[in-house]
């Protein structure tokens, strides 16, 4: 074969290459676009159901984008917190609230996301902010498709393209071609159902487990950590109440043995916070449904009804000393 001939072999051989690689990318593009299992790309406004988790980050971020000043209260947190109805917030407190919980939520996240309404001149006057001594840890921004942050919050135009290309490569390719394969097949139950128009997630899923009287050993307050997390309260306190919005707090309904596992850790944050927050929504020890697992998805998941009972009752709303000294009386004799 002579020189022309090899030119012309490798010249079909790069064409059919690059044409085969071109087509690669249109179809990976166009899967990960028109499955869009994570809904970055077709943002959903109403009630859905799904068997794979979606980006609530995303989700509830452009429904607020668009429909924000329609709401005069909010409730922040992670997914412990869709335990909270927007209904049952509402009809208690004479509010029309959204639930802005995202998955893997912390602290951190929150005063981001505050920040950015307040950005847009939409901070509402109410802001429900639940929290959990067992989770006082803020981990960096999580990174992975289920979790990216939306742009809009963190306005980077690096960041903007990074979310992007995520959403259109090889990782998320793999993530909607499984969805494509379960789908094929007999249809997957749902796991969740979510109204975007409220925010409102509701999980399908209920495990029985056990639920100790009190956990084996105690959790040491670790004090470095406790002030971190005392410290990004204060200033979502303090950005709020300079816009005009009043925070409720709200400590989360966990399972007895693991709040009073805990009971040194929020004794220590509840010291710190004191000067700031003077009163908290909590369900008594006392009460029967921390013990059953049937008022639970799972270990870390409350139900609606649990989550309805600690805002119901007025006498639930008590001051962090006398939470503290709840806590701190019913450990002592667990552990003594």
């Amino acid at each position: 074969m002579g020189l022309k001939g090899k030119q012309n072999k490798s010249t079909r051989f790069l064409r059919v290459f690059s044409l085969t690689v071109a087509c690669f990318a249109v179809l990976l593009i166009a899967v990960n676009y028109f499955t869009d299992r994570y809904y970055v790309f077709h943002p959903q406004e109403g009630v859905f159901e799904e068997f794979l988790e979606p980006n609530t980050r995303v989700l509830k971020a452009r429904h607020l984008e668009r429909h924000c000043s329609e709401f005069d209260a909010i409730i922040m947190g992670s997914s412990r917190d869709v335990g909270y109805l927007t209904a049952d917030i509402d009809s208690v407190f004479g509010v029309n609230s959204y639930n802005y919980a995202v998955a893997a939520g912390n602290l951190r996240g929150v005063l981001a996301r505050l920040e950015w309404l307040v950005s847009m001149n939409c901070v509402p006057g109410r802001i429900f902010l639940p929290i959990s001594p067992d989770r006082l840890r803020l981990p960096a921004r999580p990174d992975d498709l289920l979790r990216k942050e939306y742009p809009g919050i963190v306005d980077e135009n690096k960041y903007r393209r990074e979310f992007i290309m995520s959403y259109i490569g090889a990782d998320a390719f793999i993530s909607n071609v499984r969805k494509l394969i379960r789908l094929t097949g007999k249809e997957p139950d749902a796991k969740f159902r979510y109204d975007m128009s409220r925010g409102d997630a509701y999980y399908f899923w209920n495990r029985t487990f056990p639920i100790p009287e009190c956990d084996s050993e105690a959790n040491v307050a670790d004090l470095e950590t406790i002030e971190i997390f005392a410290g990004y309260l204060s200033r979502i306190r303090t950005l709020a109440v300079e816009n005009g919005a009043k925070i409720s707090l709200i400590l989360n309904p966990q399972p007895i043995g693991d709040q009073l596992a805990h009971a040194e850790v929020a004794g220590a944050l509840f010291q710190l916070m004191a000067g700031e927050f003077h009163h908290i929504y909590r369900l008594p020890l006392s009460d029967e449904r921390l013990r059953d697992s049937d008022f639970y998805h799972d270990r870390s998941h409350f139900r609606h009804e649990l989550g309805a009972a600690v805002i119901r009752t007025p006498e639930n709303k008590v001051s962090l000393n006398q939470l503290t000294e709840e806590l701190d009386q019913a450990a002592r004799v667990c552990h003594q």
